[in-house]
């Protein structure tokens, strides 16, 4: 496993330190992955343990996915935006 980024979880019952969301790149039967998911900290200093909360891709499906990432990331900054105006009206 290479790790490749890392940071904490904002996501309810992993924040507050409980967890990080961790993307790696990974080999699983013999193929090539990209592995997202949120590691569980609260273990010894040093250690994490992967939970069943994530996702591990293809390097295929990665790339395909790409486009629509940053199509996501787009729309929700336009609600987010939208939704701070409509607040401060």
């Amino acid at each position: 496993m290479t790790e490749i980024w890392r940071d904490v979880s904002f996501e309810c019952k992993w924040k507050n330190g409980k967890g990080h969301v961790v993307l790696s790149q990974i080999e699983y039967y013999n193929r090539q992955w990209i592995d997202l998911r949120i590691m569980n900290v609260q273990r010894p200093v040093g250690e994490s343990q992967h939970t069943r909360h994530g996702v591990r891709l293809t390097l295929e499906q990665a790339e395909m996915l790409l486009p629509q990432l940053q199509e996501a990331i787009i729309k929700g900054k336009e609600e987010s935006e939208k939704n701070e105006r409509r607040n401060n009206e």
